[in-house]
């Protein structure tokens, strides 16, 4: 099981920044007036994490954020820590790469899959990290890889979202992506009861029975198009070989009859021909051999230069993550050692005097690294076309000379043939005779064989459906014993899950009489008597409380410990019974102990919040607040020098 915490959250931009405090295990709390920049802070975990956020893409209908979108060079950064391991996220705004900083290297991830280019996204990295193995998921033609967004829907409790809905809307909300099957599927990834085991053991159950199917109809089919294959493989061989031993006597009879009634053609003109022809295939053979011997040269050339590139590629990868934590531009630091220096005006750090109007800087601001990245990029992709031509051109020339090579060998097949080729001055009748026989024989040698290779393939087809009989008979035995297993701890989860729900929908604002999941994991309440809308807020919360008391609980829960609550005062709750069913968090976390005296183990919850919009014992836990009325708000405006400074850059 995993466990996630987010401990920092960074935005830069050459405009405005922003940078939190360190976060901690435990509740963390974010206060804030409307407008002041609380979901601001909700997005940028988000949108680190691989989130869509409509807000930070040009061109969405919608509320864009301007300070954002009219800001250059901007990015957002965070510090996250799982399984006590910490890992560095950075991701531009309006751009779908990743750059993770994981033990001192730093890989560029996209946020979207492509099958052909990005077959690896961030969400894989993510989920790997989290001990989550990501599956397909199909509905109808649509087939699709769930990734950690479609997770995120409930782990993060966001205020776009209509309360009774439980679970966050999709980034693009449709009929596929808010479908049964995902919400289904999220539900059962995070407690746990989506087996792992158990779907990659019904997948290859399918598959099984899918192949054993394909092999007895193969099978069949054959056997209806060749309904006369009675001998077996061995009998023919038989056959076969019996034809061939009187195939030898008789062509050494004819052969011996020949040789004594001979006498030499003297004709050698059409030799001469045969030789000549020869000779030049050779020498097209012998240049071609060479051509490909200066391509592998070549090629190998510009292989070590792509490696080269690719090195490069990585180092500007990684200076890009770390750019802003050196202070390049700063001309009291030297840019080798990066100590301070002082220095006098008019005098390189060097000591040789330059002017002002003739001095270049030689290092280079955040999108210039980019733009530095993408030309090495498309250098290495037209390396890549390049080797990918001379590896083509050895092909081709490699097929070139096999075909001239087969030619050749028949050039001297038929050179020994007429040197052997004589006029001969025996019996004709006899020889005709001989040759009508070794031809009658190659001809029952040809059909035997080709009965042969029927029933070669025949008993491959049946050797091929026993095997896979065989295989699906026993996937079939192991896949009805890991779904009894699977049956039967999915009620023991989901029978924990309802006790824990119950118990906080009984003593939240809702004060319900029972609470529990129905068979789409929804929660059913009280028989599904109507209550005030204000009533969904404890629902949807309690829902979620559930789930972080029962990750705590089992360790066959995946969820990793992790909840953002964003401003959760909607649909009318007052203050009152908000702040006491945010307070439940404490009773969730006392049911997610086995025994009264065990120690809870790390998790992290985020609230964010109006001013007095939480409960009071969780003061101590404020770790930033935003005032609409103070000024206050989440991004800061830098100084006009410095922002002018970063923009000459």
């Amino acid at each position: 099981m995993g466990n996630m915490m987010i401990k920092k959250v960074i935005y830069s931009g050459d405009r405005y920044s922003f940078e939190s405090p360190e976060m901690d295990y435990g509740v963390n709390i974010v206060v804030g007036d409307n407008g002041s920049g609380k979901s601001t802070f909700s997005y940028f975990i988000e949108y680190v994490l691989g989130g869509n956020i409509k807000p930070f893409v040009k061109g969405k209908e919608g509320g864009k954020y301007k300070e954002i979108l009219d800001d250059k060079n901007n990015y957002v950064e965070a510090l996250i820590v799982i399984n006590n391991n910490e890992y560095g996220l950075k991701r531009f705004i309006n751009h779908n790469e990743i750059f993770v900083m994981d033990d001192g290297n730093v890989e560029k991830l996209p946020v979207n899959r492509n099958k052909d280019y990005a077959p690896r996204v961030f969400s894989d990295w993510l989920l790997e990290k989290l001990n989550i193995t990501p599956f397909e998921l199909s509905l109808g033609t649509i087939t699709w890889v769930f990734n950690f967004n479609d997770l995120y829907r409930l782990l993060c409790y966001d205020q776009d979202t209509e309360p009774r809905r439980i679970f966050k809307s999709p980034s693009n909300d449709s009929f596929v992506s808010d479908s049964s099957i995902i919400r289904k599927s999220t539900f059962e990834a995070l407690l746990g009861i989506s087996s792992i085991e158990y779907f990659k053991k019904l997948d290859e159950f399918r598959d099984a029975d899918r192949n054993r199917d394909q092999a007895r109809t193969a099978l069949l089919s054959f056997e209806s198009l060749h309904p006369n294959l009675k001998k077996s493989v061995d009998e023919i061989k038989g056959i076969i070989k019996d034809y061939e031993q009187e195939l030898d006597k008789t062509t050494d009879e004819r052969d011996l009859y020949q040789k004594t009634n001979t006498k030499v053609d003297e004709k050698t003109e059409h030799l001469t021909t045969i030789q000549s022809e020869l000779i030049d295939l050779e020498i097209k053979i012998s240049d071609d051999s060479v051509k490909i011997s200066e391509y592998k040269g070549e090629a190998s050339k510009i292989n070590r230069y792509k490696d080269e590139l690719v090195l490069e590629i990585s180092e500007i990868t990684k200076t890009i993550f770390a750019h802003e934590k050196l202070n390049l531009f700063s001309m009291e630091v030297c840019p080798f050692c990066m100590s301070k220096k002082s220095k006098q005006e008019g005098i390189c750090i060097c000591g040789e005097k330059f002017r002002e109007d003739d001095y270049e800087k030689f290092v280079y601001n955040t999108s210039e690294y980019k733009n530095i990245l993408k030309h090495k990029e498309k250098s290495l992709e037209t390396i890549k076309i390049a080797l990918k031509s001379y590896h083509d051109n050895i092909i081709e020339i490699d097929e070139i000379i096999q075909k001239n090579l087969k030619q050749a060998n028949q050039l001297k097949q038929k050179l020994h043939t007429v040197i052997n080729a004589i006029e001969y001055s025996g019996n004709s009748q006899l020889i005709d005779s001989l040759n009508d026989k070794i031809i009658e024989l190659k001809n029952e040698i040809l059909e035997n064989k080709h009965q042969l290779d029927l029933t070669v393939e025949k008993e491959r087809l049946g050797g091929e459906f026993e095997s896979k009989d065989k295989a699906f008979n026993k996937v079939k035995k192991e896949y009805w014993a890991l779904k009894n297993k699977f049956d039967i701890d999915n009620k023991k989860t989901i029978d924990e899950f309802n006790t824990i729900y119950n118990e906080l929908m009984s003593k939240s604002s809702y004060k319900s009489t029972h609470a529990e999941i129905d068979e789409e994991y929804m929660p059913y309440i009280d028989e599904g008597v109507y209550k005030n809308k204000s009533a969904d807020v404890p629902k949807r919360l309690m829902y979620y409380f559930t789930i972080l008391s029962l990750s705590l609980k089992l360790d066959t829960v995946k969820h990793p410990r992790f909840l953002l609550i964003d401003t959760p005062e909607t649909v009318g709750i007052d203050d009152d019974n908000l702040n006491h069913d945010l307070s439940l968090l404490d009773q969730a976390l006392k049911l997610s102990k086995n025994n009264p005296n065990d120690e809870i183990s790390q998790y992290q919850v985020i609230l964010t919040t109006g001013e007095d919009k939480y409960p009071k014992k969780y003061e101590s836990f404020i770790k930033l607040q935003f005032s609409e009325e103070k000024g206050d708000y989440i991004l800061t405006e830098k100084p006009s020098s410095e922002a002018k400074g970063d923009l000459a850059n």
